[in-house]
């Protein structure tokens, strides 16, 4: 009797070390899933649409690319330099060479060149200087005041479309200037299609972490593995690194895509116009027409004009 007493009190403490020692696993369990959604709350919960935003589909993801493959490879080598070239074309045109007497507009050589401004003169070297000074001036106001909704919110998907369309527009104006006496205009042309141009390169470039963070992949690794503490925040943190820089270098290959398209359709326009006034208006033409038409192809992206919410309907009615 005193040793079937015996052995069920060893079994007694045998079973309470297994029950403490399964307390203690689920105790450190709770622990570490406790501290994983902790980390998952710190690093994400400055979104306040992060459940709220739908899963980045492929259609999203090459709208971003085609988008990228018009506004920053075409119109880098195609209507931004254009604008500049006919903006400084007139400008010397209008010019001539202080050296020289009489004055004698459109003069200008290898020598000085000057135009009219205000009271007095001013070479042509600094009127361009001006305007690209205004340019960067005002873009400077811009990205310190408007700056952060291209990170937070969905504010900036409609500056961005509305950007766009301003660069299309003047850059479409540039057309227009084909006489020497027009440089003022050309000017005012120049500095809001240049502003708008820039302007729209920060706030889509501000989009490939967002369209990385909602991959489907790195969503299930954020909001199921993380948070079940199948992985650790530094290998949730590669997943998420490896796919910005996937997205990010492919967005260099379309960029660079459509500045050597961009430049084959120079080419095939200056080549044979040679020597005609008309030429840099026409090839500007061309190529805006081209990155227009790339840009709409690209549906303006999906990701950037279409509300979350209404694609988590259209979702769910699918």
């Amino acid at each position: 009797m005193d040793d079937f007493e015996g052995e069920s009190s060893q079994n007694d403490i045998f079973s309470n070390h297994v029950t403490a020692a399964t307390s203690d696993v689920e105790d450190t369990k709770a622990k570490q899933i406790k501290e994983n959604l902790q980390k998952y709350e710190q690093l994400f919960g400055a979104d306040e649409d992060a459940f709220d935003q739908p899963t980045t589909t492929k259609k999203e993801l090459w709208s971003y690319y085609l988008y990228y493959n018009s506004q920053q490879g075409d119109n880098g080598v195609g209507p931004g330099s254009y604008s500049q070239a006919l903006f400084q074309s007139a400008l010397s045109g209008d010019g001539w060479d202080p050296a020289i007497s009489p004055i004698a507009k459109g003069n200008c050589t290898t020598g000085g060149c000057v135009v009219a401004w205000g009271s007095g003169t001013k070479s042509v070297a600094s009127v361009v200087l001006i305007a690209n000074g205004i340019c960067f001036a005002v873009m400077t106001v811009m990205f310190v005041s408007l700056g952060s909704a291209a990170d937070y919110g969905n504010f900036g998907r409609w500056l961005l479309l509305v950007l766009t369309v301003i660069c299309w527009v003047f850059q479409y104006c540039m057309m227009s200037i084909r006489h020497a006496y027009q440089w003022p205009a050309g000017m005012v042309l120049y500095i809001i299609s240049y502003i708008a141009y820039g302007a729209t390169l920060v706030f889509y470039a501000a989009l490939f972490p967002r369209l990385s963070r909602f991959m489907p992949h790195v969503r299930k690794a954020r909001e199921e593995d993380l948070k079940d503490g199948k992985i650790s925040q530094a290998e949730y943190d590669k997943i998420e690194s490896l796919e910005r820089n996937h997205i990010s270098s492919v967005s260099t290959a379309h960029s660079n895509i459509g500045y050597l398209l961009t430049l084959v359709i120079n080419l095939s326009v200056l080549l044979p116009l040679e020597g005609n006034s008309f030429g840099n208006n026409l090839a500007l033409c061309l190529t805006n027409t081209f990155q227009t038409g790339w840009s709409l192809e690209s549906g303006g992206s999906s990701f950037s004009n279409l509300d979350p919410a209404q694609r988590c309907r259209r979702g769910a009615a699918t």
